[in-house]
């Protein structure tokens, strides 16, 4: 898992620098070009579905990954790592999700969170939360290359990860559901 971990690390940091101005950015216009992608006008929910990786290499390494599901069930991935490679934490946080493709609204309602402390025991929480994220879709032509939930005081930017790389995570993280 490490290996392929870091290795999406270097893959997404190599993106994120290509598409630097995506997380800094207040983005307006709906066909602005930001680092050479454009902002998708209108968002279908089918093209939510699959797998979407961030990372950040800062003191400690963290990788996060956001599943959305065709049953519109959903899953958050986040491992935490020190610099010196030993694991820091774990973490999985369950949903279910709506897309409202008119107003570009994802509702996310979390169910259930599990995590490890550094190897601890895992620690599972039931939980109640509904989140609503205004979802701005970047593609490069047709295809879809990054994603980006905003509500106040949190922002997050997703890449799309490719069916290979999320399979052969799927491999090596107990947890992680195949994508048909």
């Amino acid at each position: 898992m490490k290996l392929i971990t870091r290795g999406l690390m270097v893959l997404v940091s190599f993106l994120l620098v290509a598409c630097g101005t995506l997380s800094n950015s207040t983005v307006g216009a709906h066909n602005e070009k930001v680092a050479g992608l454009e902002i998708a006008e209108t968002v279908k929910t089918k093209e939510l579905y699959g797998a979407w990786g961030a990372t950040e290499d800062e003191a400690i390494e963290i990788f996060y990954l956001a599943l959305f599901l065709p049953n519109h069930s959903g899953l958050n991935y986040m491992t935490m790592n020190k610099k010196n490679g030993k694991p820091e934490s774990e973490h999985f946080e369950y949903y279910t999700w709506e897309f409202n493709e008119k107003n570009k609204i994802f509702t996310m309602k979390s169910f259930k969170r599990k995590s490890s402390e550094g190897g601890g025991p895992e620690k599972v929480e039931v939980i109640k939360e509904v989140k609503d994220y205004k979802t701005t879709v970047y593609k490069d032509g047709k295809n879809i290359l990054a994603i980006r939930f905003t509500r106040p005081g949190e922002s997050f930017t997703f890449l799309r990860l490719d069916n290979e790389t999320y399979q052969k995570m799927v491999k090596s993280v107990p947890g992680l559901p195949s994508l048909k």
